[in-house]
């Protein structure tokens, strides 16, 4: 049996383990719902970046930067173990800002991203001396302006530019269209119009231009057109007179979820783009590249196992219940998302089932009507490529603690987040005097 992207999963005598570890043993040591995320998996995806994209900076002198979006996967061991793989942070919140810190990521690979930065967060921005605050509007512009001159500081902006470039994506991860909050339209001029503001301002920088144009990406063309409008817009800005050091692309780059389906990978992607930067040496300096990917890094390194609890048949449906639900995992029920579910314990005989969890929401389902091997009662279950806005996203909806989290690789399993007990769920609560 074939896990296609999840080169840690092997089947060994009907059991799924996971870099070596029998899957069904960890969901009994640790408990379950558990996330589990590999070491191993995370590094050869990062690797894979690396080396795809290794020959810009040979062939050009310029940097390149990979700078994981925080927003996937914000755990401390997660970001410390691709920090020391040099990776850097593209980050959306204080919070993330801190954690980057604390994962010793240098300040010159840290890049702020978001539509609706704080002054409290812009402080903070300013005081790590980070690479660049990637600018979303005007107003916010005037305010990092601002915040820097009352701090006696120069802060550096890139501005994160729509260049209405359809991704081919679910609408609600799609961002570098018109009709999508994000960015400073190109179209329009009013991404000239803003940069050209910031060079009249004292205490802001121009060191770059940004873009993102969405998520779970599966064609490489978008790419190409994205870093094409890019670079033409470079082209224009230096024909203004405006030099821009660095051009970040974001990330976007997808995974397949569905395991019949082969999508481009990373070679891939450094193969389109980087033929369309190279076209444009000799009408502008090349400027040093930044990629922001997080679900291509992350996403197939984990998976998250639950147990069944309960087999119920109805008239239309046979139903397989796991004590995992949206609340530890949320991307099926707010994007009707696909994730390959399979049994630890596989056996011969398969059947059509629903898997599901237990919240009381219609949408706390997990598959449906899905060819799986056959379940029962106790079997562990893994639901597979969850390493991405899966820990991330969780919540505690109906009252329920966040799962565990659990790293391995060929050697060792490292507990790297508690299990949430009850008196968690109530920690921040606050009952006033007439009520006690």
């Amino acid at each position: 049996m074939e896990f296609l992207g999840n080169e840690m999963i092997t089947v060994d005598g009907g059991n799924l383990k996971i870099d070596g570890h029998d899957a069904s043993k960890l969901a009994s040591t640790y408990g379950t719902p558990l996330y589990v995320m590999s070491e191993t998996q995370t590094v050869k995806n990062f690797t894979r970046y690396v080396e795809s994209f290794k020959e810009y900076s040979e062939k050009t002198g310029k940097e390149f930067i990979i700078s994981f979006a925080y927003k996937a996967n914000s755990n401390l061991a997660v970001t410390r173990l691709l920090s020391k793989l040099g990776c850097g942070a593209d980050i959306v919140s204080a919070g993330e800002l801190y954690i980057a810190k604390l994962s010793d990521v240098p300040s010159e690979k840290i890049v702020f991203n978001g539509n609706c930065k704080l002054k409290e967060e812009i402080k903070m921005g300013i005081e790590a001396e980070i690479r660049a605050f990637n600018v979303d509007s005007i107003s916010e512009l005037v305010l990092i302006n601002e915040t820097a001159k009352e701090m006696g500081k120069i802060a550096n902006v890139a501005f994160r530019v729509n260049p209405n470039v359809d991704a081919k994506t679910h609408p609600k991860i799609s961002t570098g269209m018109k009709k999508n909050k994000f960015g400073l339209d190109i179209e329009s001029g009013i991404a000239l119009e803003t940069i050209k503001m910031a060079e009249k301002m004292e205490n802001v920088k121009i060191v770059g231009i940004h873009c993102h144009i969405g998520s779970q990406l599966t064609y490489i063309s978008p790419f190409v057109e994205e870093a094409r409008k890019i670079m033409d817009f470079v082209v224009l800005l230096k024909n203004e007179g405006i030099k821009i050091r660095d051009v970040n692309l974001g990330g976007g780059l997808g995974i397949p979820y569905d395991k019949n389906t082969k999508i481009p990978v990373q070679k891939d992607l450094s193969k389109a783009v980087l033929d369309v930067i190279y076209e444009y040496e000799g009408k502008i300096e090349l400027p040093n590249l930044i990629l922001e990917p997080g679900r291509s890094l992350v996403a197939t390194a984990g998976v998250l196992l639950g147990t069944v609890e309960h087999v119920k048949e109805t008239p239309v449906a046979k139903w397989v219940m796991i004590d995992a639900g949206m609340n530890d995992m949320m991307r099926p029920a707010i994007y009707e998302s696909y994730h390959e579910i399979t049994p630890c314990t596989i056996r011969a005989e398969k059947e059509v089932v629903s898997v599901a969890g237990g919240l009381c929401e219609s949408s706390d389902v997990f598959g449906k009507d899905r060819e799986i091997s056959k379940m029962e009662v106790k079997d562990t279950v893994a639901i597979l490529d969850v390493g991405a806005y899966g820990i991330s996203m969780a919540n505690n909806y109906n009252s329920r603690g966040k799962p565990a989290m659990i790293l391995t690789n060929e050697k060792e399993v490292s507990l790297i987040r508690a299990r949430e007990t009850l008196a968690d769920l109530i920690s921040k609560d606050i009952v006033p005097n007439h009520l006690l």
